[in-house]
């Protein structure tokens, strides 16, 4: 149940919809989740500013049940940064990835938790 938000001062017209797909199956791949269980959220035309900047930035978080620690988010960092660079030319100090290690039991799906 990976949950990866994007937000972004871009205009929506400078998103392709190709990045919600790759991203999707990058984290389906990397995590070793099934893509029917991870949900991308892209937010565009933010108000946002970044070093005192409105040029190009942007935040982003990963949640997950699992497969989240130090060690994993570098690998997961670099992969993500490069993806969002490809696709919309935001360099990577102009953003920021938070990591969440979700506990199972705080997860609703499907009438249901994931504990």
């Amino acid at each position: 149940m990976p949950i990866f938000v994007l937000r972004t001062n871009l205009s929506r017209s400078n998103i392709p919809d190709v990045l919600g797909e790759e991203l999707t199956a990058l984290l389906s791949k990397e995590l070793g989740k099934p893509q029917q269980y991870i949900a991308v959220h892209i937010v565009s035309d933010q108000m946002m500013y970044f070093g005192g900047s409105s040029d190009p930035c942007a935040l982003a978080s990963l949640s997950s049940i699992g497969k989240i620690n130090s060690k994993q988010n570098k690998h997961y960092s670099k992969l993500l940064f490069e993806l969002v660079n490809k696709h919309l030319h935001i360099s990577a100090n102009r953003m920021f990835i938070v990591f969440q290690d979700l506990d199972a039991a705080n997860v609703g799906w499907n009438y249901d938790t994931f504990a």
